[in-house]
């Protein structure tokens, strides 16, 4: 997972949390958000994210870029309001927050834009290289003495 609850806490307020999650009526004075849903708006959101980079990136990242925290925490939120809202009826900032998150994973994987992650190619290249020099003896040496004068 790219983000936690915590992460996705400083995104999201905790009553914002709360009216997202909280599916049971009778508990409408709940305080706490339905961790359960909470969790899987997260795996949602990093199962896109990794959709995305998987042709381009061996996936799960590890270490994760910041940049991917601050996509999926993006996702998760417009995947917990998707579940309220009509799509129809998003809030402005909010579709067009997410937009901007599939058009950035989309550069991404395009390679337009640079993670700092190690792609599937570079490995493959030089893996490559390595395989291709298999068998191979590479030997450093020091200055060639002249000895024809030794004893």
């Amino acid at each position: 997972m790219y983000i936690s609850r915590s992460d996705l806490e400083k995104a999201i307020s905790r009553a914002e949390l709360v009216q997202l999650t909280q599916d049971d009526i009778s508990n409408y004075n709940a305080t706490e958000p339905d961790w359960t849903i909470v969790d899987m708006a997260i795996a949602e959101a990093c199962e896109l994210a990794d959709g995305y980079l998987m042709g381009r990136y061996t996936v799960p990242l590890e270490p994760v870029p910041s940049l991917i925290g601050t996509i999926c925490r993006t996702l998760a939120r417009h995947w917990l309001h998707s579940r309220r809202i009509n799509t129809a009826e998003f809030p402005k900032p909010l579709q067009a927050a997410y937009d901007n998150a599939i058009k950035l994973l989309e550069q991404i994987r395009d390679g337009k834009v640079h993670i700092g992650v190690k792609s599937l190619e570079a490995e493959k290249a030089a893996t490559e290289r390595w395989q291709s020099e298999r068998g191979a003896y590479h030997v450093r040496a020091g200055v060639k003495h002249d000895w024809s004068d030794y004893p």
